[in-house]
């Protein structure tokens, strides 16, 4: 563990930090993310004097992966400080096994689980997190980097919502987007106030340190800025809401459907004839219906997204992104790909779990057990045979029907989401097609 202390002046002000908070609605009692960067160390600061200013009551929370053997010294050092701000502070530890690859995404998951968790535990309204402009500068020309579009260069937003797996979704704020990164130094350095370096910032094995380097570069040229890049964000999130509402008012214009088994339907997909622009609206709609349909983490690139539309007119069916695309009784349909679930060459099948309580199933429904001892998982060909001639009611393509949950005990088929098996009601399900289409909601697995 590095601890910093440095000199100087601060531009930054609680007046500054309280008109954010002020146009954020930050509630009165709130959580904070805090690692002991310099970052979070200067939002806790600044939400203690705002607290006291304000009346308003603030908990902090450090997450320790343990990761790292200098991890608990960094929490226990967090915690002191924090005494000393008159912040109330406790340490999350992400307990359990680790995962050999991937092991920054699931820590990231991991953190936000416990975060949001400890935070509506305790009462709070909202989960407020020390991202800078910087930090938005640098997403930005990562995304940039992968040929991202208008929604991808929006990059990370002052507000969302967020939820641990299947539980009730909590506001994310980030005050300190307008913040950069020197002045929030200054603004420690003139508190005198020490903050911890973590030795990864300064790896270059990360794209995030690599890019930051590559920014810092280019404004000692005077070629491009943080500034510039947050400011591109902000512009791209102003464009990425005018889309949405075309491409929403589009998809009322073709009577479009949400149905609660979690397929979508749009009537017949119009020709392109009415020039370009609808059809730029109409690759947008379906990226976002296949993000939605499909369990994954990103929407498909434009270009396949026109492909995939436009196999499905030709040959009556496609496949993008863990969706099927079929065209059925004169309307376009959006469903769960049946061999991305059910396995093929190179994807295993989605195996069974137990259904202890509410989870995500799939990315897609969440389903919660109205009794004990039961398991869940595709219906697959077998499962949806045992619906019987109650099948015949369904109202999307057969094939959706291998791709829904299916609640069995001791391997006996119960229940399942159409509401057309005669069986127990052994679970409750409910489809997230819609919250991921509006994409308002990021859940944490």
């Amino acid at each position: 563990m590095t601890v910093n202390r440095m000199a100087g002046e601060s531009p930054i002000s609680l007046s500054a930090f309280a008109s954010r908070a002020e146009a954020l609605n930050i509630p009165k009692k709130f959580a904070i993310a805090v690692s002991g960067g310099r970052d979070s160390i200067a939002l806790a600061r600044l939400c203690a004097e705002y607290a006291g200013k304000t009346g308003a009551q603030v908990l902090a929370f450090t997450v320790d992966h343990g990761l790292r053997p200098e991890a608990g010294d960094e929490a226990r050092q967090v915690a002191e400080w924090c005494a000393g701000f008159g912040i109330p502070h406790q340490v999350l530890r992400w307990e359990g096994g680790k995962p050999e690859t991937g092991i920054q995404a699931a820590a990231r998951s991991a953190r936000y689980r416990l975060l949001i968790e400890a935070a509506q535990n305790s009462g709070c309204d909202a989960l407020l997190t020390a991202h800078t402009r910087d930090d938005q500068a640098e997403t930005v020309l990562m995304r940039l980097a992968r040929g991202a579009g208008v929604r991808g260069l929006s990059a990370m937003h002052a507000e969302t919502q967020i939820a641990s797996g299947a539980g009730v979704p909590i506001r994310l704020l980030r005050p300190m987007l307008g913040f950069g990164r020197m002045d929030i130094t200054q603004f420690l350095v003139a508190a005198g106030q020490d903050f911890v370096d973590d030795p990864s910032n300064d790896d270059h094995a990360y794209e995030r340190v690599r890019v930051r380097a590559l920014i810092g570069a280019l404004e000692e040229q005077h070629l491009l800025s943080a500034t510039a890049l947050a400011a591109t964000a902000a512009k791209m999130w102003d464009a990425e809401k005018r889309l949405r509402e075309a491409e929403d008012t589009l998809f009322n214009s073709l009577a479009g459907q949400f149905h609660h088994w979690g397929g979508v339907s749009l009537g017949r997909v119009p020709s392109g004839r009415a020039g370009v622009v609808i059809n730029d609206t109409l690759v947008g709609l379906a990226r976002r219906l296949i993000f939605a349909v499909g369990g994954g983490d990103h929407p498909p690139n434009e270009a396949q997204t026109e492909a995939a539309i436009g196999q499905a007119r030709s040959s009556s069916a496609s496949t993008l992104g863990g969706a099927l695309l079929k065209m059925r009784k004169d309307r376009l349909w959006f469903l769960r790909e049946p061999a991305a679930l059910l396995g093929r060459a190179g994807v295993a099948p989605l195996a069974r779990v137990p259904l202890l309580g509410p989870l995500v199933w799939d990315n897609r429904f969440i389903c919660a057990p109205d009794g004990p001892s039961v398991e869940i998982g595709p219906l697959g060909e077998e499962g949806e045979a045992t619906l019987g001639v109650a099948r015949s009611l369904f109202d999307g393509p057969p094939e959706a029907l291998f791709t829904l949950p299916g609640v069995y005990a001791e391997g006996v088929l119960i229940d399942a989401p159409v509401r057309l098996f005669k069986g127990s009601d052994a679970a409750a399900f409910r489809s997230l097609t819609p919250e991921r289409y509006a994409s308002e909601i990021v859940r944490f697995s």
